[in-house]
């Protein structure tokens, strides 16, 4: 047979086989992943000319005349036809299978895409979270499992859920549950009537029933409400909703099964406004029926919000009916996400009270993406990259608010990250808004943050343990930098605080750094001065200070330039560091030496010497000096290592110094809070390898307009724009 299969480990497995079997001129007819490794199939050269010799040869009779109708087929004929059908059928199928664009990423994407689609989230959904998939997770193995949590966490920021049921409880109010015919509103009633009568008992729970429509309702769940021992009511159509709910003032709880009503009824705007017009607040909660399909559901929520809306308030929250029934979760949750409410409760089952559970996000999206084969009714990975194909003439208007809103809700999602994982940047978000108010706002909001209580506050409430000293202006800067918190690895924390607030001496500055503030490590941009020097011996606090190389210094009974020091330091450690936006291998050597001959100080002379990971080739040197003292010697290296990544600090701080200075007119010394505050959050976002930063970095990247390597100044732009996009759709919004 000259179609031959191969199949591999991997594609160059595949390939190999190919070439020791075919040769290297074989023809490629597919080449396609199966599950135990790469199909490869392929035809021969020798087989490709024989075949077309052959199609040639049964073409020249033909054209002699026409056969008789008991004319018997030429040799080999019934074979040519049937190899040639078996290549066009593997053909059209591996074309139909993998439509690809030209520029899709194979792999890690695709794997994940089909994941994420065939456990039933909606395209729009997936295309956004692809868009922000790190550099650092394109590349691994699909099952890597930095990739499924990474996943989940994308996921679980988009998904809101009760954080406190026992408060909702209670506080109480008037719950309307609203929803279609048949998604299971008077058992859910009974359900969540129990759940307040299992905590704090039935005397302060009433049930009302608005269903005047279907046989039996008001007997349905009076039935209930005996059970529970809580009382019921009827609502008739022509009877008043609001005197009945002022009767039940006296009621913490009152709970309101209304009339099922598809989305398509024309009645369903009467009948939510008629839960509007109460003086006691109605919260409306919308039942979804989890077995329906994406589009139904989009539809209900869409209709029932907007009826919601115009009868005064948007919907409370909703809750999941039917979880048992889905066999799927994913479009469920794809709707709640994406329209932004919170989910209550799940209920899964006709039991009462005990077939319902509080909605958990964990638990949750490890239901919807445990499913396992994909259906008829999902999309394979190649319909769904064609799909996602931009067209040539563009997109409508419809479309793009949609990216609008989703932008939005992007952006507002990565600055919750932000704000929830990084002490500093609710003060930092709050500063830019006010970079285009008048002088005078502006003062008021910096003399309001940046007194002393509330920046001590500030920095207790961010675990700050260290303290970075600026040593003045840096080059380029008009004003003084701020002094920046640590934590307690050494990393930068957005929390700046200018330095003409802080005392005048450094002697007081030391003082007010370790009483108020426990600092108790300190890096300084150049060398302290003996007073404070002495200060930090008195308290042992560790400290370090970066030094340049003709900075003389006393060794072996010598005073000796450090550049001259540089041999007879001995090595102490390797270690790779990520030094602006590049890894690099670092040699750190140590040298006991003096800053006086006579000085009592038992320092350490730190050097760091960083070369290129591949090449090799030194890069550059990098000196400090530092606390001495053998029982910290191996923090001290580590906290070496984490200076020499953050180096780099006075640098972007003069970059955004210089980029808010081409903005709008700014006060002088918000310029320089926001200068320091964005330069310490690039470099931590930069170095962080924990969840916060591996999910906001891609997004902070691409609004930098940059196609280049992760590095601090790309990450640096993309806060800058990040913050005002932010701001700018809050404000639109």
């Amino acid at each position: 047979m000259s179609v031959m299969r191969f199949l591999g480990a991997t594609s160059r497995d595949a390939m190999r086989q190919v070439r020791d079997a075919l040769g290297d001129d074989a023809l490629i007819l597919s080449n396609r992943r199966m599950d135990d490794g790469v199909e490869v199939v392929a035809v021969a050269e020798e087989a490709q000319s024989s075949m077309v010799e052959q199609a040639e040869d049964v073409a020249v009779p033909a054209q002699a005349g026409t056969p008789s109708a008991d004319a018997s087929p030429a040799p080999g004929q019934d074979r040519l036809y049937a190899e040639m059908q078996a290549m066009r059928e593997l053909l059209m199928s591996h074309i139909s299978e993998t439509p690809r664009p030209r520029n899709a990423r194979p792999g890690v994407r695709g794997v994940l895409r089909q994941r994420l689609i065939t456990a039933g989230f909606s395209a729009r959904l997936v295309r956004e979270m692809l868009e922000t998939l790190p550099d650092e997770l394109a590349d691994v193995d699909a099952d890597d499992p930095r990739l499924l949590a990474w996943s989940r966490r994308q996921l679980e920021t988009r998904l809101e859920v009760l954080d406190d049921e026992a408060t909702m409880l209670e506080e109480g109010g008037v719950f309307a549950l609203v929803g279609p015919t048949g998604v299971g509103k008077t058992t859910t009633t009974a359900k969540f009537a129990a759940r307040y009568v299992m905590r704090f008992g039935g005397d302060d729970v009433a049930l009302v029933t608005t269903d005047d429509y279907r046989i039996g309702a008001h007997e349905q769940l009076r039935i209930y409400a005996r059970l529970l021992g809580v009382d019921v009511h009827a609502v008739h159509h022509e009877d008043d909703l609001e005197g009945l709910l002022a009767r039940l003032e006296g009621k913490r709880m009152v709970i309101v099964d209304t009339v099922g009503m598809s989305q398509r009824d024309q009645r369903v705007t009467g009948q939510i406004a008629r839960l509007g017009g109460a003086a006691r607040p109605v919260r409306r909660l919308l039942l979804l029926n989890a077995a329906s399909h994406g589009d139904t559901l989009e539809e209900v929520v869409e209709t029932y919000q907007r009826a919601s809306r115009d009868a005064g308030a948007p919907l409370y929250g909703c809750l999941l009916t039917k979880v048992d029934e889905a066999p799927r979760l994913g479009a469920a949750l794809d709707v709640v996400m994406r329209h932004r409410l919170r989910l209550y409760y799940v209920l899964h089952g006709q039991r009462v009270p005990e077939d319902i559970r509080l909605a958990e996000a964990p638990a949750l999206l490890d239901e919807a993406l445990a499913v396992g084969q994909g259906s008829p009714f999902t999309f394979d990975e190649g319909v769904l990259t064609e799909m996602l194909r931009p067209t040539a003439s563009g997109q409508g208007l419809q479309a793009l608010s949609r990216d609008l809103l989703a932008q939005r809700d992007q952006l507002a999602r990565v600055m919750e990250t932000l704000q929830r994982s990084v002490p500093g940047v609710t003060w930092l978000d709050a500063a830019w808004r006010r970079r285009e108010s008048p002088p005078a706002i502006q003062q008021t909001w910096l003399e309001e943050h940046l007194a002393p209580p509330s920046m001590i506050k500030a920095w207790h409430d961010a675990e700050a343990t260290g303290l970075f000293w600026s040593g003045g202006k840096p080059r380029g800067m008009d004003w003084a930098a701020p002094m920046i918190p640590l934590d307690a690895n050494g990393d930068v924390l957005p929390l700046a605080w200018p330095l003409h607030r802080w005392p005048p001496s450094d002697t007081q500055r030391l003082t007010l750094a370790r009483r108020h503030l426990g600092s108790h490590w300190h890096v300084f941009a150049r060398v302290p001065d003996a007073d404070v020097r002495q200060q930090l011996r008195e308290s042992d606090s560790p400290w370090l200070a970066r030094t340049r190389v003709q900075q003389r210094v006393w060794h072996a009974g010598e005073r000796l330039a450090i550049g001259e020091l540089v041999d007879l330091a001995e090595p102490c450690g390797q270690h790779t560091c990520r030094l602006r936006g590049r890894a690099r291998r670092v040699t750190l050597s140590r040298l006991p030496v003096a800053l006086a001959e006579t000085d009592a100080d038992n320092l350490q002379l730190w050097i760091a010497t960083s070369h290129d990971s591949e090449s090799g080739r030194r890069r550059g040197v990098y000196h400090w000096l530092g606390h001495g003292g053998d029982a910290l010697d191996i923090d001290m290296r580590a906290f070496v290592y984490r200076q020499l990544e953050q180096d780099d600090l006075s640098r972007l701080m003069r970059s955004a110094w210089q980029q808010l200075g081409a903005s709008a007119p700014l006060d002088c010394e918000l310029r320089v809070y926001l200068a320091a505050q964005l330069a310490a959050l690039a470099l931590r976002m930069d170095l962080s390898e924990d969840g916060w930063a591996v999910d906001t970095r891609p997004v902070v990247k691409r609004l930098a307009g940059e196609r280049k390597r992760r590095s601090p100044d790309t990450l640096l732009h993309g806060l800058m724009h990040l913050l005002t996009a932010h701001a700018a759709l809050s404000q639109a919004a």
